[in-house]
């Protein structure tokens, strides 16, 4: 995907490695929404003055496991460089992969919240407006750990773990970047052969491309039938077919995903 995006795209997935997701709507979600009261006026010694209508609450985040965010059906919200600060990204329900648009929360302030998205670089976050008319609050009790030294991923829920794996990472010219990323799509059926049974799509972003590269820049675990504990892809994860067909059905977009030397 770094570097597998556009020969995936072209295996039915605009620009990236997928086709079909792998899981049915895994959002554990509710909607926090509360319905402001008219406004009054308000009457001083001088004069009468109409009060401003109140901000509505801001939405609440759920407990339990680690909180997301996701954008509702025919919404469309602003991602911005600080709480507001300058507008980044303008994004709707859908990601460009066309799965719900969901974002891993990592810290609030007042109504807003940071969120891990694909759209820098460096997997900094941006921030984004906690409006219960455009957002609806979730979860996911998983996290994903990757270990570029040991060439392992391991799975966690709800910080036990339940699953370890072998996988093969970039090349020393393309090393995986590391860093705090999540997921943002799965993908199953109808991929080039090299990318195996299926995929999950990363924010995370390949910087150091190879001369020539026109494939893309995003970061994916994938499924592979070539060596493992290796150095040998330009960026993505590589894992046995079994095991990321696993991860498919089992982690939700907006899973945290830790990737360490």
């Amino acid at each position: 995907m770094a570097v597998c995006t556009a020969a995936l795209a072209l295996a039915g997935f605009a620009t990236g490695c997928g086709g079909d997701s792998g899981a049915g709507d895994p959002l554990d979600a509710t909607a926090a929404e509360s319905d402001s009261g008219r406004p009054e006026a308000v009457t001083t010694t001088d004069a009468t003055e109409v009060a401003k209508p109140a901000k509505p609450e801001a939405l609440s985040l759920l407990e339990g496991g680690n909180p997301t965010v996701f954008v509702k059906q025919d919404q469309v919200v602003d991602l911005y460089d600080k709480p507001g600060g300058k507008v980044v990204e303008r994004v709707g329900h859908a990601t460009e992969f066309g799965s719900r648009t969901v974002y891993s929360v990592q810290e609030q302030k007042d109504h807003w919240v940071s969120v891990l998205t694909p759209f820098t670089e460096n997997g900094a976050p941006l921030w984004l407006e906690l409006e219960p008319k455009r957002l609806k609050a979730g979860r996911s009790i998983w996290n994903i750990e990757v270990d570029l030294s040991e060439f392992e991923t391991r799975l966690y829920e709800e910080g036990k773990l339940v699953k370890a794996f072998p996988v093969s990472i970039g090349m020393p010219t393309a090393p995986t970047p590391t860093g705090r990323f999540a997921i943002t799509d799965t993908f199953r059926g109808d991929l080039n052969a090299a990318y195996g049974c299926c995929a999950l799509a990363m924010t995370a972003r390949q910087v150091n491309l190879p001369s020539g590269w026109l494939g893309g820049d995003r970061i994916a675990f994938h499924g592979t039938t070539g060596p493992l504990g290796a150095e040998v892809s330009h960026g993505c994860i590589r894992a046995a077919d079994e095991d990321v067909s696993e991860l498919v059905d089992m982690v939700p977009p907006g899973t945290p995903v830790e990737v360490h030397e």
